[in-house]
């Protein structure tokens, strides 16, 4: 896949920045400077960044060049030992989880039926013999799952206020052919992770811990559990910033971490081909890949992927520049949520734009 420079994210004319009593970050030091022009940056350009940043909700700032790192700020409490909510960008680790279990075996292959995994529901649950793995990870299940529509049987909020998540995924009702119509859908991550699980005999942490985090270096992390003891493969898992920041840069170095391959160059390729655009955004995206964002989409090329999770929790990776923009917010189901992808579009890019 071809990666050209990223020109556009996302619609954000919008968006409102508060400007209240919050202390911006401090300005680079010299010794910043000097990391970012060995590295062939303009200093001046992310010093304006922070200069710019109301960061009244962004809890960290991290940016890599060429997998080094040039620029990092906290705020609000956060250093670089707490570890943050990532939210749904929990689901892109998910993906990774998934493509880790096909390349060792464990997984035949995407297109193999949830059900094959779900034997018990067979009976019960016929229809859902046609949802593909593939269907869960482009959020094309054909079930009705959105957590966008709050009057959607399989919204999100009613799947929390439930015991057992996986036996919610099962009790809703299938509307449309699995893998035609894209629906933002965290039951069926979930459902992805206790597949991992039934496919390789250990649980999703022991799983991510063995197969992925540990040749990362990720001690401190934390999953969320249903109220069945289930393991929330769609949101809420913990990371320090700066563990969050090496899944960035396992996809940006292609699944290869130290000399060593983690995820195949396979499964890297497939998480960033785009699956579905989504309803009412540009035609140039976002686009859900497996379970990854992509965007601008131009001439069927990505300049850009991403993992997103509601509060500001973003990987933000422009593979032609080699560039990682990583933040963490507060900024819960507001716009202000959105202005990592103009510090990126405005500063960072252009910083170290070729």
């Amino acid at each position: 896949m071809l990666y050209k420079p990223c020109l556009n994210f996302i619609v954000i004319a919008n968006l409102v920045f508060l400007v209240g009593c919050s202390t911006l970050p401090k300005p680079l030091s010299e010794q910043e400077r000097t990391g970012i022009a060995k590295a062939g940056g303009n200093a001046e350009l992310l010093d304006g960044m922070l200069t710019y940043q109301n960061n009244e909700k962004i809890d960290a700032t991290l940016i890599f060049k060429d997998g080094q790192l040039v620029l990092e700020r906290y705020a609000h409490g956060y250093d670089a030992e707490t570890p943050h909510d990532i939210r749904s960008a929990t689901k892109a680790i998910t993906s990774l989880l998934v493509g880790i279990a096909i390349d060792r075996g464990m997984i035949r292959d995407e297109n193999q039926s949830i059900l094959d995994y779900f034997p018990e529901q067979r009976a019960k649950h016929p229809m859902f013999q046609e949802i593909r793995i593939r269907d869960l990870l482009t959020m094309s299940s054909g079930l009705d799952s959105d957590d966008w529509i709050p009057s959607s049987l399989g919204n999100e909020e009613k799947m929390y206020a439930s015991r057992s998540w996986i036996d919610f995924f099962f009790s809703l009702p299938v509307v449309d052919k699995p893998g035609t119509h894209f629906r933002y859908s965290t039951a069926g991550v979930v459902l992805l992770g206790e597949l991992v699980k039934r496919a390789s005999g250990l649980n999703l942490e022991k799983f991510a811990d063995e197969y992925l985090f540990r040749d990362l270096g990720i001690v401190d992390y934390r999953y969320a559990k249903t109220p069945a003891g289930e393991t929330d493969a769609g949101g809420h898992l913990r990371l320090r910033p700066r563990d969050f920041a090496k899944i960035g840069l396992l996809v940006l170095q292609n699944g290869s971490w130290n000399g060593k391959s983690l995820v195949s160059t396979t499964w890297i390729r497939k998480i960033n081909e785009p699956a579905f655009i989504i309803p009412g955004v540009p035609k140039n995206g976002p686009y859900m890949g497996s379970l990854w964002w992509q965007e601008p989409v131009v001439d069927g090329e990505v300049r850009s992927f991403q993992a997103r999770g509601n509060g500001g929790q973003y990987l933000i990776a422009v593979p032609s520049e080699g560039v990682l923009g990583v933040f963490t917010g507060s900024a819960f189901n507001d716009n202000q949520q959105m202005q990592p992808f103009l510090l990126m579009k405005t500063f960072v890019i252009p910083a170290f734009k070729n």
